[in-house]
């Protein structure tokens, strides 16, 4: 499969003890071995702005640095943005 060699970019937005974050994460990492990938992780009150924006949607994960996936994010929504780049566009 082509798409296991390409490198994904992940951004998660998270807080600390956000249980949805992590297991957000934890779908990502279940992924590990099928598809490569970098995670960047921003906590949202590091940043006023970050924080109005994402406060009530976290986790929020960016993949691509075009497709935006909110709540609960599970291993078959980060397959599908991965491999047919199905998700929510993230917005200009």
């Amino acid at each position: 499969m082509s798409e296991a060699r390409t490198k994904h970019t992940v951004t998660l937005y998270n807080k600390e003890g956000c249980h949805l974050c992590e297991n957000a994460k934890a779908a990502l990492f279940s992924l590990d071995g099928e598809f490569e990938f970098s995670l960047e992780e921003v906590d949202i009150t590091s940043d006023p702005v970050l924080f109005e924006k994402y406060k009530y949607t976290i986790p929020v994960m960016v993949v691509d640095g075009r497709i935006e996936l909110i709540s609960r994010i599970d291993a078959a929504k980060l397959r599908r943005a991965f491999v047919e780049g199905y998700g929510p566009k993230l917005k200009a």
